[in-house]
């Protein structure tokens, strides 16, 4: 069994057994014991119940099971992991002594304890504890982080005013970062998660700008004459990748933030917009219609050795390097409507996401997991966020409400 296989790797016992990346582990999630506290810590148990059967699913490694779907499922498939906790009484205040949650994941058949954890959460970080579990439960089985406690950040609004909104990566705790009335687009998360780029007009001028995500300051990155596009981080964190029209045409710079230095990358009589760095810095992918439609290509982190990438699609745009560094997905326009397509960092092994079925995509960005990704569809006649695994295609709806939500970007 996997799990049991994963708690004797955690012990340097040698083990063997492999699954294919698209099969999913079967995980008996186990009501939590409550010993005290009544109906208010009751509810409290179920939340986190809840929020780690969730985080299994969404995963995209695990299937969790409650304990009525695995008297059938463990016939056909086999439990592979038992997942219980204990929970004395109800969270409280920061001020006062929290109780101890206690989660453990043990292997079936055997009983081995794999992983045992215990958590003190005050009333607003249940969730936060069922997420960080689960994670560590992705990190002992994968041997990599999971993405239980990361943020999506995008623009939601329509016409001239678009505000910035990040909500988890479940879609709980939805919040609104700016109001200035103004249109704000192209949020993108720092690498260390402390700030948010941005493209905004303030006085009929567009310009970068960086939020700071703990006290909500916003300070300025560059208001050049012209356009200011679609800024990208740096892996380090020391730059901005952006398309600037200060020339009269777009060419993509590197802005330096410590100094607002700003390199020149592109010079050509084409436009050259969307850029993404590779997740080891040395290599950008780009649009740019320098054959006449617009089309991906990568140079150097200093602007050499530019190669064309796609050559299929009339109109390809918004290209994102998975953080592996092996994929880089985009939006491709073809017969009248946007898709999301996947292919190799090398531009080979092109493949659809969607179909007509999703109308319009646009805007995919990465998880730091390498194996989801967030884009805008809309296919229920508004433009919503959307979350796909590209190992095996499934889908969810991550945003709703009345207004339109674009330019997604997923924390790291």
């Amino acid at each position: 069994m996997l799990l049991g296989a994963a708690g004797a790797r955690a012990q340097e016992i040698e083990i063997g057994i492999v699954k294919q990346a698209f099969e999913r582990y079967d995980i008996l999630v186990m009501p939590l014991e409550v010993t005290s506290g009544g109906t208010e810590a009751q509810q409290d148990a179920w939340t986190v119940e809840s929020v780690l059967s969730v985080d299994l699913d969404y995963s995209g490694l695990f299937r969790a099971l409650s304990p009525q779907e695995a008297d059938t499922a463990a016939v056909s498939f086999g439990i592979e992991g038992v997942l219980e906790g204990r929970l004395p009484g109800t969270a409280v205040t920061e001020a006062e002594a929290a109780p101890v949650l206690t989660l453990r994941l043990v292997s079936q058949p055997g009983r081995q304890v794999l992983l045992n954890k215990r958590y003190r959460p005050t009333a607003g970080q249940l969730r936060a504890s069922a997420h960080h579990f689960v994670n560590e439960v992705v990190q002992l089985i994968m041997g990599e982080p999971g993405i239980a406690l990361t943020r999506i950040v995008f623009s939601r609004g329509s016409d001239d005013r678009r505000d910035i909104y990040c909500v988890d990566y479940d879609g709980e705790g939805l919040k609104r970062l700016t109001a200035n009335r103004r249109l704000n687009l192209f949020p993108a998360w720092s690498p260390d998660g402390t700030q948010i780029a941005f493209m905004s007009w303030e006085e009929g001028q567009q310009g970068l700008y960086l939020l700071e995500t703990a006290t909500g300051d916003v300070s300025v990155v560059n208001r050049t004459l012209g356009s200011n596009l679609g800024p990208t981080w740096s892996p380090d964190g020391k730059e901005l990748l952006a398309s600037l029209s200060k020339t009269g045409q777009h060419e993509i710079y590197r802005i330096r933030l410590k100094d607002g230095h700003l390199q020149r990358l592109t010079v050509s009589d084409a436009i050259e917009v969307s850029p993404s760095w590779s997740p080891n810095g040395r290599d950008i992918v780009f649009t740019s219609d320098r054959t006449g439609s617009p089309q991906l290509y990568v140079m150097g982190g200093d602007g050499s050795g530019r190669r064309r990438l796609s050559f299929e699609g009339r109109y390809n745009d918004a290209a994102s390097w998975s953080p592996n560094g092996e994929l880089i997905v985009y939006a491709c326009r073809e017969q009248d409507i946007t898709q999301v397509v996947l292919m190799n960092q090398d531009g080979s092994e092109r493949r659809f996401l969607t179909d007509a079925s999703w109308g319009n995509c646009e805007d995919p960005a990465w998880a730091p997991d390498s194996r989801h990704v967030v884009f805008a569809s809309d296919r229920s006649g508004l433009f919503k966020l959307y979350v796909m695994d590209v190992t095996d295609g499934s889908a969810r709806q991550l945003t709703f409400g009345d207004e339109p939500d674009t330019t997604p970007h997923w924390s790291r």
